[in-house]
């Protein structure tokens, strides 16, 4: 016979071990040390390398250990920098904290950067010379601005009460500090210039605020708050407005002039007069120098090769001083456990933040791959979407894929009708909280968000696919023929 005690500690054992059970369901990984000597992948970058980190532990449940080395602690979002200038997004919105984007699991170099890297060690070294290896690196470094090649520029440009600007804020500046607003809202006359560097640049597209400055003013000019014999011109130091995409250009320059603005192609700025407010531009062809008289003036600042890369012999001349990239698989055409992510990469697009987004599944997708020692079968086509402010309360998106073809969306609404002012509304409206989201996981980004973009399996890798052939991995279906798999286009 059982009695009621024996009845009641049994009971209570079934419950404990239920719970011992049930709470193991839910027991979290510890993090990932930040002392390890190697890493199954590092990530070089905090911005989209931040951002892949945290879907990367997601998608393989923390399976690696991931290390993200950076060295930059804030992290800007170029495409709301428009509304940004027009007072439409606070600062917080604007900058926000790089660790962000990184999952609580991920160990990371505390804002120390990359020294150098070692490709034929596997290996990098931090500025503090600590040496890390690894078996797998993405590198989503971005492009190195160079502001020292405006001689003057940066001392101009932190000036409060001086009429240069850029898109970026300097790191001089208070929280309260509101220059941003002032090369629209507080020009009145003279002389005013937008100034685009040779190819590549950051904000290709995205920052272009001349249309919104030139239909401003224009309205200005009729209520007298700008002078009639007020000249604005964007000096362009190459030849088109959008690198790999003719048709984006074509309509850009188009805009430009129906503004009532002037454009000078071949015309770099080299130098900032801050005392006598003089430019000095150079022509890229022959190198003859040009002194004009400004009174506001808005650069975007040129680019140079990432020292790190150049001494690691993962750029060249030839690759444009840019990552040497498969431009399908995004994998380094040397170092086969080398990824690249973003801006960095040499491959014919325009560049954006979008675009290194749509890079990023294929590169997540492509590196679990690799790590499991699997084909590679994610394809990137090269789709990307910039967005282009038309006037101070329309936008549309520029966007193309790979070999100048458009996209379904590709400047819709173009003319500034009520389609190009609803989405600016909700762009001005919403998308400071969607770049949050994407930081904090909370979605899996463009094109699903909150479904996880899958590729289908091809019986080749991407980077042996021939080059005539359209290429998207959706074009693929695949069959079965034995113990073989047939990629049939």
């Amino acid at each position: 016979m059982i009695h009621s005690k024996q009845v009641l500690r049994y009971n209570a054992s079934l419950v404990t071990q239920s719970a011992r059970g049930f709470a193991g369901l839910f027991k979290k990984k510890k993090p990932t040390p930040k002392d390890l000597e190697k890493y199954d992948v590092i990530i070089i970058g905090c911005n989209i390398g931040g951002i892949l980190s945290r879907q990367f532990e997601k998608v393989t449940k923390q399976h690696y250990k991931v290390m993200v080395a950076f060295d930059r602690n804030t992290n800007e979002q170029l495409p709301i920098r428009n509304i940004y200038e027009q007072g439409k997004a606070a600062k917080t919105d604007y900058v926000l904290n790089a660790k962000l984007s990184l999952d609580t699991n991920t160990a990371h170099s505390e804002g120390v950067g990359v020294d150098k890297i070692l490709p034929e060690e596997d290996a990098v070294i931090l500025r503090n010379g600590r040496r890390i290896g690894y078996d797998h690196l993405v590198i989503a470094t971005g492009l190195k601005e160079d502001f020292g090649a405006i001689q003057g520029f940066e001392d101009a440009w932190q000036d409060l009460s001086h009429p240069v600007f850029t898109h970026k804020e300097h790191p001089s500046w208070r929280a309260n500090d509101m220059k941003h607003t002032r090369w629209i809202y507080n020009f009145t006359n003279g002389n005013a210039y937008f100034c685009i560097p040779p190819f590549p640049y950051r904000g290709e597209v995205t920052v272009f605020n001349f249309l919104t400055a030139a239909q401003v003013w224009r309205w200005y000019g009729t209520n007298g708050k700008v002078s009639p014999l007020t000249k604005f011109t964007v000096v362009n130091a190459n030849r088109s407005f959008c690198q790999y995409f003719e048709e984006a250009s074509r309509f850009i320059e188009t805009a430009i002039r129906k503004n009532g603005a002037d454009i000078e192609h071949g015309l770099k700025l080299v130098e900032i007069d801050k005392k006598n407010f003089k430019a000095t531009f150079e022509n890229v062809n022959s190198g003859e120098k040009t002194v004009k008289e400004y009174h506001n003036l808005y650069a975007i600042p040129p680019t140079k090769p990432d020292p790190v890369l150049v001494d690691a012999g993962l750029v060249s001349q030839e690759s444009n001083y840019l990552l040497d990239v498969d431009r399908e698989s995004l994998r380094h055409n040397k170092y086969h456990n080398i990824f690249g992510l973003g801006e960095v990469n040499n491959i014919p697009t325009t560049k954006g933040f979008w675009n290194s987004f749509y890079q990023l599944h294929v590169v997540k997708h492509n590196l679990y791959q690799s790590l499991k020692g699997k084909r590679l079968n994610a394809v990137f086509d090269g789709r990307t979407k910039v967005p282009l402010q038309l006037s101070q309360n329309a936008l549309t998106f520029v966007e193309h894929y790979y070999d100048q073809k458009p996209g379904s969306m590709n400047l819709l609404d173009k003319n500034g009708g009520i389609i190009a002012k609803l989405r600016y509304i909700n762009w001005a409206r919403n998308q400071k909280k969607g770049f949050m989201d994407l930081y904090l996981g909370k979605n899996y980004g463009p094109p699903f968000y909150r479904i996880k973009k899958t590729f289908k399996d091809l019986a080749i890798g991407p980077e042996a696919i021939v080059r005539e052939i359209p290429r998207s991995a959706a074009e693929y279906t695949t069959v079965s023929k034995g113990s073989e798999q047939v990629a049939h286009p």
